[in-house]
């Protein structure tokens, strides 16, 4: 029997949303992320899984491998994306999150480089987003008429004042749109 093929954490591609702009040595892509405020506020990364994650995104074909031999420094390994990479990291932004609780994290990170990408990205992003929200919103609304208890049925008012919180978020988002291309200029 083989073993089962290890899934990668989605959120990872956000690493590969880097490289879009240019190619990086591993520790200075590192210490970017570790530094970037608005990045930070997201996913804060250990070095250890980060450089497991560039292993596996070379291993994968998304990252070409370079190694920089240098006079004053150890030789380095520069990245930079191949073009299955890019397809990947492109897939990957355009899509609306699952689940609710990957809007935290996964979808800011969506957003955040589908900003950086072009102004009408971010939007399509967020009308996306809102319609899959909208969709989680009739399933458990669905599941309060089937409700077993009170405790239950507590739960499920739970999820929809989450959700509802989730659609006013976006529609802000939307309707303040001009500020987005702004924020897409500075990231």
């Amino acid at each position: 029997m083989s073993p089962r093929k290890k899934e990668i954490n989605t959120l990872s591609y956000s690493i590969l949303g880097f490289f879009l702009d240019k190619p990086y040595y591993g520790y200075e892509l590192y210490k970017h992320l570790s530094q970037s405020v608005e990045f930070r506020e997201i996913w804060h990364i250990k070095q250890s899984l980060f450089y497991g994650y560039l292993d596996k995104f070379f291993q994968n074909g998304y990252l070409d491998q370079f190694k920089v031999e240098g006079d004053q420094y150890p030789s380095r390994k520069e990245y930079s994306l191949t073009d299955e990479g890019r397809q990947v990291v492109l897939s990957w932004m355009g899509k609306p999150v699952d689940h609710g609780r990957e809007m935290r994290q996964e979808f800011l990170a969506k957003l955040f480089f589908s900003m950086k990408l072009d102004d009408k990205s971010g939007l399509l992003l967020i009308e996306d987003q809102r319609l899959e929200c909208m969709s989680w919103l009739e399933r458990i609304a669905a599941h309060e008429l089937e409700s077993q208890s009170v405790y239950h049925g507590l739960i499920i008012q739970y999820r929809i004042k989450q959700i509802e919180a989730m659609i006013d978020w976006l529609d802000y988002m939307a309707i303040n749109g001009d500020n987005l291309a702004l924020i897409s200029k500075q990231a």
